[in-house]
């Protein structure tokens, strides 16, 4: 009971630190022009946009499917697809609460054991993991010098000017710095030789060891090629969800194919955030990514966060109420099946003499 008010405390918590990131972005814009924009929008893209969104939904749950296999069992397409939106649905409401309903769901659906299960989304999440971080880098050695030059005005030489004039204040914040990374070694090293707070540690050993087993369920995976080849269909969609709602708008319509992966990467981090739906670190990225690096208008870059987080959500919202809608009747179908008698069952009634 503790440990659910905790957790629900902790979504409470980040919930109100997106929300507050996302007043402290908007602040002091003109609320009537972004409402303008969001009504003179072209939602054809947006619509497009969400058609590919639930494409590589689809497209996931087909390769969840190959992992599966490779643990012994089969599932069906829509029914893992059913999961996998259910899941995405639970995630709004407590961020990585989606990975275990998922695999609850469909193992009453299919009959396939829990742990199998998990064991494959730890494996999904891993490859998932690494496909991220490399678009991440792919992005800023695609775009190094002006990802540079960028950096280095905004926030390199502002540093610098201000260190040359304040070098005590720098020397202070250093040995601070050191002090509190040394006063971490110790509590840590504290904290392990407590038997108290050894569950701490077992839970990390468990995550490190499930980490482990994800990579080696891949190496040993038949069908590695249609695996990364859905892993690229999946994140190409990804991409053309942002990508698409860049014409929605007119402010942001001239932007790259280059832009567009830079806000995939940008956007990828911020959804990673323990917020529920990534409210506020997804908006605050989006925008400051769109105002500094692209000089895009602080209206229109809004507008643009507002119209691609919302197309995620109502997505997510949707097809994962509708999934866990068909998956109700489903179960409820086969439980009165099962239930029910067949119709050579003899009784006493139909005059059966035995």
């Amino acid at each position: 009971m503790r440990t659910k008010i905790r957790r629900y405390v902790r979504v409470l918590l980040f919930l109100l630190l997106g929300l507050l990131l996302l007043y402290l972005i908007t602040r002091g814009q003109n609320v009537e022009l972004i409402i303008q924009e969001l009504r003179q929008a072209n939602y054809l893209w947006v619509f497009l946009a969400m058609i590919c969104a639930i494409v590589s939904h689809f497209l996931r749950a087909v390769r969840w499917n190959r992992l599966i296999r490779t643990m012994g069992y089969k599932t069906k397409p829509f029914q893992t697809f059913y999961a996998v939106m259910t899941g995405y649905l639970a995630n709004l409401a407590i961020p990585r609460m989606g990975e275990i309903t998922r695999c609850v769901t469909l193992s009453k659906a299919s009959k396939t054991p829990f742990n199998a299960l998990a064991g494959t989304v730890v494996a999904e999440r891993v490859f998932d993991f690494f496909t991220m971080m490399a678009i991440v880098v792919f992005t800023i050695v695609f775009q190094f010098n002006f990802l540079r030059s960028f950096i280095r005005q905004t926030f390199v030489d502002p540093v610098i000017q201000k260190s040359a004039d304040n070098w005590s204040l720098l020397a202070i914040v250093t040995a601070i710095a050191i002090l509190l990374f040394a006063g971490l070694i110790v509590f840590v090293r504290h904290k392990r030789r407590n038997s108290k707070n050894a569950l701490f540690f077992l839970k990390i050993q468990r995550h490190l060891k499930g980490f482990i087993n994800g990579i080696k369920t891949i190496k040993r995976m038949k069908g590695k090629g249609w695996f990364v080849f859905h892993t690229i269909l999946i994140w190409g969609l990804y991409y053309m969800t942002v990508y698409l709602c860049f014409y929605a708008i007119p402010a942001t319509s001239h932007l790259s194919p280059v832009a567009g992966l830079t806000l995939l990467a940008v956007g990828s981090l911020g959804i990673l955030a323990p917020v529920p739906g990534g409210i506020g670190t997804y908006h605050f990225l989006t925008i400051i990514t769109l105002r500094e690096l692209y000089h895009i208008a602080g209206e229109p870059a809004t507008s643009y966060a507002y119209i691609t987080h919302a197309t995620q959500i109502v997505v997510n919202i949707v097809a994962g109420t509708i999934s866990w809608i068909i998956l109700s009747l489903q179960q409820k179908t086969k439980q009165h099946v099962q239930q029910t008698p067949t119709s050579d069952t003899k009784n006493p009634a139909n005059g059966s003499t035995g």
